[in-house]
């Protein structure tokens, strides 16, 4: 069932045919989704646990675009080095009582869905393409 207050819709459409992608990436949506309905309050530690869900699975990405070869390894790992470190200042401002409202409700649902039809999307086709099993 689909909360009424998502921000992302889950679903079909957002599947890129990697297990572990698309895994992680309904995970996403759901903490996506939750920090943009959460209380200011309830946010620090949603946030916190966000980001260490996208440490891990920007690193099982990469490891999979290293293996397979992929031709753009540097912009896509630069992209989510400059996401952790956004997330490192969201997370400061949340410290400092700031509830980042526009920040969960709008970027980063924003942020996701561009990645995930960009350089995801690339990337997935790209491995699949290549050899790519789980």
């Amino acid at each position: 069932m689909i909360p009424r207050h998502a921000v992302i819709r889950w679903g079909d459409p957002l599947l890129l045919g990697v297990g572990f992608v698309d895994h992680d990436h309904c995970e996403a949506v759901e903490m996506i989704n939750r920090l943009a309905a959460a209380a200011p309050s309830e946010r620090l530690d949603l946030a916190r646990a966000f980001a260490r869900h996208c440490a891990g699975h920007f690193a099982r990405e990469e490891a999979m675009m290293v293996k397979t070869g992929f031709f753009a390894l540097d912009p896509h790992r630069d992209e989510h080095r400059r996401v952790i470190a956004q997330l490192d200042e969201v997370i400061g401002a949340l410290e400092g009582g700031d509830p980042c409202e526009d920040y969960f409700a709008v970027e980063l649902p924003q942020w996701f869905l561009e990645h995930r039809a960009t350089m995801d999307y690339v990337t997935s086709g790209f491995a699949l393409e290549h050899g790519w099993a789980e």
